[in-house]
């Protein structure tokens, strides 16, 4: 048997680590701690002024925490220094940014989101998304671990 591998960590200052985008326009994240054996993971994710990330689900429970700016949901305007701990498979969302925003998040295991017109992305370690509903998993299936 393989020895497990480390976690994968972004350590340090965090502007120093680049925004990767998300699926969706105006959406980004940075993934500070992903670990490779359980899914778990920490992550900043940042909303632009006018840009939404879309209403979906998870099959972990996660974790909320806005470092800044203002985002607006259904249940009405969040403001920083807001914690919510969202459990798993809750609806939640959309997330309008009002201004620009961060969020500090941890999630049980690898992100997976599921979006209401059943659409799911995968997080790879590094917060890379797959579209799982496209076929574009194909290509790492069978491969030694598809969250590399």
């Amino acid at each position: 048997m393989k020895d497990l591998p480390a976690a994968f960590a972004q350590l340090g200052q965090h502007d120093k680590h680049s925004w990767r985008p998300l699926p969706w326009k105006g959406t980004f994240n940075k993934v500070l701690y992903f670990d490779r054996v359980s899914g778990a993971t920490i992550e900043l994710a940042k909303i632009e002024k006018g840009a939404e990330f879309p209403e979906h689900y998870h099959a972990s429970v996660q974790t909320l925490f806005l470092v800044s700016g203002k985002l607006r949901s259904k249940d009405g305007i969040i403001k920083p220094g807001t914690f919510n701990v969202i459990p798993a498979g809750q609806l939640h969302g959309p997330f309008h940014g009002e201004e620009e925003s961060i969020t500090f998040k941890f999630f049980s295991a690898a992100p997976v989101y599921f979006l209401k017109d059943g659409s799911a992305y995968l997080y790879k370690e590094d917060g890379r998304t797959i579209a799982l509903h496209d076929g574009s998993i194909k290509k790492f299936l069978g491969s030694e671990n598809l969250l590399r």
